[in-house]
């Protein structure tokens, strides 16, 4: 994939210990891949030692999300606490979660280990809320609609999110089939005719509020914000912070994460 050239700030001094990242992937593949290419990119090191260990448990047989929050399909909550404490049990001292639709499980997550679970909503709306976003239109999948999680943590910090009518949310959602489905340039396509739509920019800014969509687009149009960047920053924060302290601040999204 072609990335904006990053660019290069003084570099202070690597953190002198990452603490080492447990990651939950298969939800979808492709999404994680990205995510975890992302981590890399954005990682402040010179060196292959200066990036942090990360342990990588790729579980596409987790029940579908979607089914379960739109039809009352398996609950995917077991599955996900098992692959979690495996990662627990392997080394990981936080665990990263790459979908915002599987966030709504986060806490369930989290209960069934002694680390925590990087909150991928809390950092998306620090995110948008920093850069002085204050109506932004959000492109995502039908299950996180249902929540409104996201939705509810928005408005709760003066933020008025616009979203799709039903049609242009059938095509969000056919681009996430088309994603998983393996059919990417189909869903590049599609996706690009979303983001042109009149509610796209109706607001301030416009969100790709699901990784499975963070592959279709490299490089951000101006006042767009890729929740899979968001959060791969937020986790490589905690990732540097030691347990006691704050996690550091998030960079821009070009800048890397010290």
């Amino acid at each position: 994939m072609a990335w904006p050239p990053s660019a290069e700030p003084a570099r202070p001094a690597v953190a002198q210990r990452w603490r080492t990242i447990g990651l939950i992937g298969g939800l979808g593949p492709l999404a994680c891949a990205r995510f975890y290419a992302r981590l890399v990119e954005l990682t402040n090191a010179d060196a292959d030692d200066a990036h942090p260990e990360m342990i990588l448990l790729s579980s596409p047989s987790i029940p579908s999300r979607l089914d379960h929050l739109l039809h009352g399909g398996p609950s995917p909550v077991p599955a996900l606490q098992e692959v979690a404490r495996r990662l627990q049990e392997a080394g990981a001292e936080l665990i990263a979660l790459p979908s915002l639709t599987s966030q709504t499980y986060r806490r369930e997550i989290a209960a069934a280990l002694d680390i925590p679970v990087v909150d991928m909503i809390t950092a998306l709306t620090g995110h948008l809320r920093a850069a002085g976003v204050s109506c932004p239109a959000l492109a995502v999948t039908d299950g996180t609609r249902r929540t409104g999680h996201l939705h509810r943590a928005l408005t709760a910090e003066g933020l008025s999110p616009i979203l799709p009518g039903p049609k242009d949310q059938e095509r969000i959602q056919e681009c996430v089939h088309l994603v998983k489905s393996g059919q990417i340039t189909a869903a590049r396509e599609l996706f690009r005719s979303v983001m042109d739509a009149s509610w796209a920019s109706a607001g301030d800014a416009f969100v790709i509020g699901c990784t499975d969509l963070s592959p279709l687009v490299t490089d951000l149009p101006p006042n767009s914000h890729d929740v899979g960047d968001i959060y791969a920053r937020a986790v490589l924060s905690d990732a540097a912070a030691p347990p006691q302290l704050p996690a550091l601040r998030l960079s821009d999204r070009t800048g890397r994460i010290h």
